[in-house]
């Protein structure tokens, strides 16, 4: 089975909240609904997802928005996910008091009578295609004999696929690095389109410098930054890249796919067919989504069958961080590692990082060497497949230019155990 098809046609997208659902789908459309928190702690912008099977649309001709019981139109967006043409799922958000039980309502209207929310998340993928053009693309594609480096036509707006919502901006290397780096915001408007393109028209570095919108802020080393992806196998930690000197890739095939982009949640598929590793070859994708009102966002991952004593890795870069290492378990279900230190680029600013690992996916975390080695200066997480045969997991970052709240230690740390919390006891929609 060619892998990058399956994906593209099974990879199932995360939300959030995971929201349980009860009752079952009416014979008519669905009007209302009602969702409830079941901690008795605010739920700000939690995200939530309504599937076609459960609105079940009865005029394909309307498309169903979310009221609440004043007439209000809440932020929502419909998602064709498989790319068959048809919306799949209604994704919302929506702010829960402590213990609320609130009643929704679903108007189903004209495409023309839309409304248009304001825009909390966003996908860039920018590429030179003429010099001096840079286009924005759906789709793209790189071999392992293409990687176009050490050139001033460089293609790569921001050195491949960008991601931000209102809180923070994330990036994946594209040209063969597949390093995994971070923006900081220090406002909530969506600002990455017009970023890394100098007077000419070009692909330019102009994001290290702290500008009114922020900057990048991970100084990721000779690591995989922040989410990045590498394989433990029996003797020695494998990277999914390669350094910027080289121009032949270890991969055969790299595949960008943008999902969908919208007010509430973006999400973007890369696919990697013939990942090398000794005698084997590995095919991967992850997908990457992003919701409004996070600081992070949440990766699922699927591999080929691993050879025996293969496990894949994530982690943390920890180049700049003097402060102690943090593990944290939450109800036995979730597992987190953070750093918090002056650990930006030009280590002046506070700088909190975390990920989050279901336990079902966690096996242990270690740390590499500090320095002769292929991978340094990295905290990571050893993580094995669920009974899904999935990889699922958070990647966390907040900065206190963001809000100054994240100089303190202790409020990042507050700020994952609520997450934590939050996915551990999901909103309950009623049909």
């Amino acid at each position: 089975m060619n892998i990058k098809y399956y994906f593209t046609v099974s990879c199932f997208i995360l939300s959030g909240g995971l929201a349980v659902l009860t009752g079952c789908t009416s014979p008519q459309p669905l009007k209302e609904f009602t969702i409830e928190n079941t901690l008795n702690v605010n739920r700000e912008d939690e995200a939530l997802i309504l599937t076609r099977t459960q609105l079940n649309p009865t005029d394909n001709l309307l498309q169903p928005a979310i009221t609440n019981e004043q007439g209000k139109y809440i932020p929502c967006q419909l998602d064709d996910l498989d790319g068959d043409g048809k919306w799949d799922e209604l994704a919302f958000v929506y702010t829960l008091a402590p213990s609320e039980k609130t009643k929704l309502n679903i108007q189903w209207l004209k495409p023309e009578e839309y409304p248009v929310f304001t825009p909390r998340t966003n996908i860039r993928y920018g590429k030179m295609t003429s010099p001096g053009v840079i286009e924005e693309l759906s789709k793209d594609v790189h071999d392992k004999y293409n990687l176009p480096r050490g050139s001033e036509m460089y293609p790569y707006q921001m050195d491949g696929p960008v991601w931000e919502n209102d809180k923070m901006g994330f990036r994946q290397y594209f040209d063969g690095r597949n390093c995994c780096d971070v923006f900081g915001k220090r406002i909530p408007e969506m600002v990455l389109d017009t970023v890394g393109i100098n007077a000419e028209g070009h692909p330019a570095n102009t994001y290290q410098v702290v500008r009114e919108w922020g900057c990048d802020i991970l100084s990721a080393a000779n690591s995989f930054g922040l989410g990045g992806l590498a394989m433990q196998i029996p003797d020695s930690l494998v990277r999914m890249g390669v350094p910027a000197s080289l121009t032949e890739d270890v991969i055969d095939s790299t595949f960008y796919e943008l999902v969908t982009e919208g007010p509430v949640r973006s999400i973007i598929r890369l696919s990697y067919d013939g990942w090398q590793i000794k005698d084997s070859k590995i095919n991967l994708c992850e997908e990457v989504s992003i919701w409004a009102g996070r600081y992070g966002y949440e990766k699922k991952i699927r591999t080929s069958p691993l050879p025996q004593d293969y496990f894949l890795v994530s982690g943390i870069v920890n180049n700049l961080n003097t402060q102690p290492f943090t593990k944290e378990e939450y109800e036995g279900k979730q597992h987190a590692i953070l750093t918090h230190d002056k650990q930006t680029v030009n280590g002046s600013f506070y700088f909190g990082m975390g990920l989050l690992v279901p336990a079902t996916n966690l096996v242990e975390t270690f740390h590499t060497p500090e320095e002769n080695a292929d991978i340094i200066k990295t905290w990571c997480v050893k993580m094995k497949p669920d009974a899904n045969g999935e990889y699922n997991f958070r990647i966390y970052a907040a900065w206190e230019l963001r809000d100054e709240q994240f100089r303190e230690r202790e409020a990042f740390t507050a700020l994952i155990a609520h997450e934590a919390q939050r996915i551990n006891h999901p909103v309950i929609i009623h049909l």
